[in-house]
């Protein structure tokens, strides 16, 4: 048995991991704003006066529309497939933070420039990538979600420092040319090659390599997007992306705060994206052999020990090298396990609406965290009673998980799953 699931897995991988390794692009061109947003805060202030939280406002923006619209984006995936969708996707969210630079000295200027990008956010949700992933590999398919998801590790240790280097030589405002140009140069060829489907395969007249991907569909609303064990895998998602993602995003002012440098600071994010990249692959492949809930109880406990880190030794650097990899480790695993949990519990012909709306909520409070928690540090000057607030955050998203229960039988309609 393990050894024909084995030979499943070389061969699913051996004819498409090009589209795995375009995946990985589009997806870490989906991450500019997340990993480059934290290192223009203190540029913005010096020339404009602004909050932090006004700065971090045009998150919020983006992340409404995107909880709007993800949930279409996903139909729109199910019914036409990802490739289409993720070509413009990519484009758009490249010229939209090339704009950020016409920013001017009004705070509704900066918003509206938003407004472009929040357009972007909708069509470039992670379920436009992971949905093309989930439709050609079966028994590989965790390790195959965590090695696409990996580009978003690879952007989160590319693009700090790539941010730094940019705003410390050019300014602020050629930065953003510079993130856009950059993260075009280097996704969009991939895409445009490789990136598919078995649904793209299928419109094309190729031979589509996974039978669920094209089986006829039921009415979304019997697809399990009401069902009990959905709204944990949503409620749990929620909470820790409000946690990981948020860390994520305000690393390098949480950092500063405490009294380390900014350039280490910087230096430091980096770390994120290293320990993401060992804890998607770790994760990617536990995944194909133990039971996700288990697993995603575990990893949404880890930024917990990063906390405690930074509360404990604050201005440490070892201390919070340690914290940020933590964090890593989280934040590699988080996206990985909802999405194989969405694919497992629910059939995949609805996977794009399912874990399209998934992701709109993830947005929401992936965008709303980081303008908390910078709201905080105005308030108090500290970003300390955030962080220990998002301790019993973390511990009710593990019991969620852990409630989860089996998964369905396979031939099981999604009607049994609730």
């Amino acid at each position: 048995m393990t050894s024909t699931i084995g030979a499943e897995t070389s061969a699913e991988w051996r004819q498409h991991w090009p589209v795995v390794l375009a995946g990985a692009a589009g997806y870490a061109a989906s991450t500019i704003t997340v990993y480059s947003s934290g290192l223009f805060i203190e540029p913005l202030q010096d020339e404009f006066g602004w909050t932090r939280a006004q700065i971090m406002s045009g998150h919020s923006i983006a992340s409404i529309a995107a909880f709007v619209g993800a949930p279409l984006t996903g139909l729109a995936v199910d019914r036409f497939g990802p490739r289409r969708i993720g070509i413009c996707a990519v484009i758009l969210i490249c010229l939209a933070t090339a704009m950020f630079g016409l920013t001017g000295g009004s705070i509704w200027n900066w918003r509206a420039l938003w407004l472009p990008m929040a357009f972007a956010i909708i069509l470039i949700q992670p379920s436009v990538w992971t949905a093309a992933v989930t439709s050609l590999f079966t028994a590989g398919r965790g390790l195959a979600l965590a090695v696409l998801l990996c580009g978003g590790s690879l952007s989160s240790i590319i693009t700090p420092p790539l941010t730094f280097h940019l705003i410390e030589n050019y300014g602020w405002r050629a930065a953003w040319a510079g993130l856009a140009v950059f993260w075009a140069f280097v996704s969009l060829p991939l895409i445009l090659l490789f990136f598919t489907s078995a649904k793209d395969q299928e419109r094309s007249g190729r031979t589509a390599v996974n039978q669920i991907a094209i089986t006829p569909k039921e009415s979304i609303w019997t697809s399990g997007v009401l069902s009990l064990r959905y709204l944990q895998i949503l409620a749990g998602a929620v909470m820790i992306a409000t946690v990981v993602v948020t860390l994520a995003v305000s690393v390098v002012p949480i950092l500063s705060s405490t009294g380390i440098d900014r350039g280490d600071a910087a230096g430091i994010a980096s770390l994120l994206g290293v320990s993401a990249i060992v804890g998607r692959l770790g994760i990617g492949a536990l995944l194909d052999r133990m039971h996700g809930r288990f697993l995603a109880a575990a990893c949404v406990t880890l930024p917990i020990v990063g906390i405690a880190l930074i509360v404990a030794l604050p201005g440490s650097i070892p201390a919070a090298a340690i914290a940020v990899m933590i964090f890593g480790l989280s934040l590699g695993a988080e996206l990985d396990v909802i999405a194989y949990l969405t694919s497992r519990y629910f059939r995949t012909e609805h996977f794009g609406f399912l874990f399209g709306t998934i992701g709109g909520c993830l947005g929401l409070a992936s965008a709303n965290g980081p303008v908390i928690l910078n709201d905080v540090f105005d308030r108090t000057g500290s970003y300390m009673p955030a962080l220990q607030a998002a301790i019993p955050i973390c511990l009710a998203a593990a019991v969620l998980f852990l409630m989860l229960g089996p998964y369905p039988d396979r031939a099981e309609t999604t009607d049994k799953t609730r």
